[in-house]
């Protein structure tokens, strides 16, 4: 399973929140241990300005304390008046702060519901009630966690507004280097991306450019020496010498399969043609036309759903098989199989394979290894090709050396 964190949007989304629930985390340590410590010093100056207003007279002490919100209440009465039953000490942050702050022998009674405090000075018979002196406890946990909710939602959006252009970007990369057209991506995001984007966009419109020039150049070649290649068969089937006769008849057939393959890598899209099953044609092609398993073995066990256009199906099969038979040793297994909704093709080889380091060497157009590529008809053609087919026709191409020998070479497609 992919880490989801493994991803800009993860880490940016992870950095972000990690970050404004550490703010908020430090906000409730500090900022509300700080805010209770401002909170206690004025309940205790309300309370001694209070009592001593009490003590001082009767219509002082009324005045004093409804203008400082502080309610006397009888012993008897404080429970029926609203004092958390049995009305005794409660502990917790602002109690124990303003418990150490009045005479020793006074008693704080916090109600986090309501947010009034009780108090009950030293030597005073009656409770005094401070009204809302303290942020109810369910109202604040509400309010961080609702501001909480909102920044990291807030961050996420930011997170994904971010990494957007570069997700568009990564899978237009993606679809470049698997040889398809990347699609123009729309330049957006912070400045620097931008400029990233909009050189990635001409970068892959000059490589696509020249591409095509080149793909244009070869199929000029290629179909510019097609007449004197067949002026060549002919004027070959004139001579009286055996001999001469049959050298220059395969040297002119060298040279049409080289024109051939030049057309074929100059394509740039799929064949037209309807598809024909791959099992099919191979059982027709490469099972029942030979006696001798040998050569070419067989195991398609795909069926009649895996379809591929005949003339791309004939180039991949021919070129791969004619690899396999040159450079490699018999017997060719060929392979079909389905499984979890996609086909795949196999073919390969029981030879040396190719050194790892030339691996992705020998992949390359026109490339031919000093030891393993030699010999007439051959332009270092045969396995671009099939990677240029098997991309048009929508599937991936793996090549690589088996474990117990050979050479082989995978080709996946979707159902």
């Amino acid at each position: 399973m992919k880490n989801p964190f493994n991803t800009l949007f993860g880490q940016l989304a992870l950095m972000t929140v990690g970050l404004i629930v550490i703010v908020h985390l430090t906000s409730l340590v500090l900022v509300d241990r700080d805010r209770g410590q401002i909170d206690t010093g004025h309940a205790q100056r309300a309370l001694l300005l209070a009592v001593q207003s009490q003590r001082d007279g009767a219509v002082t002490a009324s005045q004093v304390s409804a203008a400082l919100g502080v309610s006397v209440i009888n012993a008897d009465d404080a429970i029926p008046y609203g004092c958390p039953a049995p009305c005794q000490d409660t502990t917790g942050p602002f109690q124990n702060a303003l418990r150490a702050k009045l005479p020793p022998g006074s008693a704080v009674v916090a109600d986090p519901e309501s947010g009034n405090v009780w108090v009950r000075y030293a030597g005073n018979a009656g409770w005094l009630k401070l009204e809302s002196s303290m942020l109810p406890a369910r109202r604040f946990i509400s309010a961080s966690a609702m501001m909480l909710v909102f920044a990291v939602i807030l961050a996420l959006i930011g997170a994904w507004h971010l990494q957007r252009p570069l997700h568009r970007l990564a899978i237009a990369a993606r679809e470049f280097r698997l040889g398809h057209r990347a699609p123009v991506v729309p330049a957006s995001g912070p400045r620097e991306v931008k400029g990233l984007i909009d050189d990635f966009n001409q970068m892959v419109h000059a490589l696509a450019q020249a591409e095509q020039e080149r793909a244009v150049m070869l199929a000029g070649v290629a179909h510019d020496l097609r007449a004197p290649i067949t002026r060549m068969q002919v004027r070959a089937d004139l001579l009286p010498d055996e001999a001469n006769r049959s050298g220059f008849l395969r040297d002119a057939e060298s040279l049409s399969r080289i024109v051939t393959q030049f057309l074929d890598f100059a394509r740039e899209s799929a064949d037209r043609s309807p598809p024909t099953s791959v099992d099919a044609h191979c059982r027709r092609h490469y099972g029942d036309s030979l006696e001798d398993d040998a050569l070419v073995r067989l195991d398609l066990q795909a069926g009649d759903g895996f379809g591929l256009p005949l003339v791309d199906l004939d180039r991949i099969l021919t070129n791969l098989i004619e690899n396999a038979l040159t450079y490699g040793e018999p017997p060719v297994e060929i392979s079909t199989s389905r499984h979890n909704g996609h086909y795949t093709l196999t073919v390969r080889d029981h030879g040396g394979g190719i050194p790892g380091g030339q691996l992705e060497r020998a992949l390359q157009p026109f490339v031919r290894l000093d030891e393993a590529r030699s010999g007439d008809a051959h332009c270092g053609l045969g396995l671009a090709i099939v990677r240029r087919l098997v991309r048009y026709n929508g599937g991936v191409f793996h090549a690589d050396n088996a474990a117990d020998g050979g050479f082989v070479v995978s080709m996946t497609f979707p159902a």
